[in-house]
């Protein structure tokens, strides 16, 4: 059993009744897509675990994918340090459980590690090897911080800096040397963080998660077009580390605000997301170029705005004018060659 709390203020419900109103089939040609970024938990409402995934991604076409880390399925006794071994054990076990040999739930997995714990969190990253059959990849550090109550996470956030700070570094440091990648999740005013990370460890494999979080809630809410430019300026700047990658997805997220469900009697099609995600993608591609840029679904948070396939649309409409070859690495390649699926 988990011993985290099986509600979170900040994880949203979907309504499959209500995105079957605008629901889509794949365009054609159909692609086998990679996943690189979905959660399983029972936070939501309905629970969301390897056999609700597994169908939204087989109607999408989605072949692999990547479970990263959202504090579900946490050991509730033993060391403190290792509990969280337990998500990684969670994660291998649904990926038994409910992978088919043409749809592979968690062909990776991303877990979470205390970074306080420094140099010592070798024997976690060991443990959780152990314990994922050969998926583990890495871990994921949720450094999003922001002053502004309505967009930080309060108490179950990070505070300011978190990334630079003594033991954050020490712990990155054997990330880097175990072999290991890393997911990071800050907003896009701490792009710097990120950007000053990836040069003191440039042999580390970093993806950015949810193009850098273009903050769009709160004190930043109908700034778009300032934050636009002051994130497409950080973008530029950390596509120069060359260990660094970014994720195409989050667009959903409520903090990022880009598509949101509120206030809608239909869910929007993939059209409409199409145009309001295109300018994001766009300064992606050309900064990272499309052998950097792999999409994840991060369902089922997305899922309270869209449907899969509805997603995956967008995003080709929305890219409609890469090559094929550019858009296997952004639908697929990328993913596949970042997390060695």
């Amino acid at each position: 059993m988990s011993s985290v709390p099986s509600s979170k203020p900040h994880v949203p419900s979907f309504d499959e009744g209500w995105l079957a109103r605008n629901a889509e089939q794949p365009l054609s040609p159909r692609l086998a897509v990679v996943d690189s970024h979905f959660h399983m938990w029972d936070f939501s409402n309905p629970a969301y675990f390897g056999d609700s995934y597994r169908r939204d991604a087989q109607a999408a076409g989605i072949v692999k994918s990547v479970f990263v880390e959202c504090t579900m399925g946490y050991r509730a006794s033993g060391p403190v340090e290792m509990r969280q071994v337990g998500e990684v054990e969670f994660a291998a076990e649904q990926a038994r459980n409910w992978s088919l040999p043409q749809m592979a739930v968690a062909s990776a997995i991303v877990g979470m590690v205390d970074m306080t714990l420094g140099g010592r969190i070798e024997p976690v990253l060991d443990e959780m090897n152990a314990a994922a059959n050969g998926r583990f990849r890495g871990v994921r550090i949720r450094a999003a911080h922001d002053d502004d109550a309505t967009v930080g996470y309060g108490a179950n956030g990070v505070p300011p800096g978190f990334l630079l700070q003594s033991s954050t570094q020490s712990a990155l440091k054997a990330l880097q040397s175990a072999g290991y990648s890393l997911d990071v999740y800050t907003f896009h005013t701490q792009l710097a963080d990120v950007l000053a990370v990836a040069k003191a460890f440039p042999n580390l494999p970093i993806v950015v998660n949810h193009i850098g979080a273009p903050i769009g809630a709160g004190q930043y809410a109908g700034r778009r077009s300032e934050v636009f430019e002051e994130w497409r300026r950080s973008v530029a700047e950390l596509a120069r580390c060359g260990n660094v990658l970014v994720k195409i997805g989050g667009f959903g997220i409520a903090r990022i605000n880009i598509i949101s469900a509120e206030g809608r009697d239909m869910p929007p099609g993939s059209d409409e997301i199409a145009e309001r995600i295109r300018p994001w993608i766009n300064v992606c591609l050309e900064a990272y170029g499309a052998s950097r840029c792999m999409f994840g679904s991060n369902f089922p948070v997305d899922k309270s705005a869209m449907g899969m396939t509805t997603l995956i649309n967008a995003i080709r409409r929305a890219t409609e004018g890469l090559s094929e070859a550019e858009t296997s690495e952004l639908m697929a390649g990328a993913a596949e060659r970042f997390y060695r699926i």
